[in-house]
């Protein structure tokens, strides 16, 4: 991917998690915040996709826009809700289940389960890491202090 390339996919990242922040009626000064959060998972995942896989670049990216989510929470002192929000927009696979429905409707049963199976796991590998990368901030916390969390 070209310099230019990866600029565009930031600006445009940026753009888009900013206007789904504000759809959902988030708070104006959390939506640059949320937005420099959602352009830098969209760009994790870009940086990672070509080494790994989807799965896995969608997995690791979750796990670090979900630890840098609760650090901003915290540091913001505002809901973590709001930056999960915006660490969602860019890994749901939301081009895959457009393709697997038009896979199906002109056809193509197997390239739509394909697809599919994907897509369901991709909706699977998501949670799975924002949680994971909550557990991972939560086990820092625990070894760094000696103090269990609540």
């Amino acid at each position: 991917m070209t310099p230019v390339n990866f600029l565009l996919q930031a600006l445009a990242s940026y753009i888009a998690i900013a206007a789904f922040l504000i759809v959902l009626n988030v708070q104006r000064k959390m939506l640059v915040p949320g937005g420099l959060l959602g352009m830098l998972v969209w760009l994790i995942y870009l940086s990672l996709l070509g080494p790994t896989n989807v799965l896995i670049a969608t997995f690791l990216a979750a796990i670090i826009g979900s630890c840098i989510s609760q650090i901003m929470s915290i540091l913001l002192k505002t809901p973590s809700v709001i930056f999960s929000l915006a660490i969602l927009a860019p890994l749901v696979p939301g081009y895959r289940a457009y393709m697997t429905t038009t896979y199906f409707v002109s056809g193509d049963h197997a390239q739509a389960l394909t697809n599919i199976t994907t897509v369901l796991t991709l909706a699977l590998v998501i949670p799975i890491g924002m949680a994971s990368g909550t557990i991972l901030l939560r086990l820092y916390k625990v070894l760094r202090t000696g103090k269990k969390t609540a």
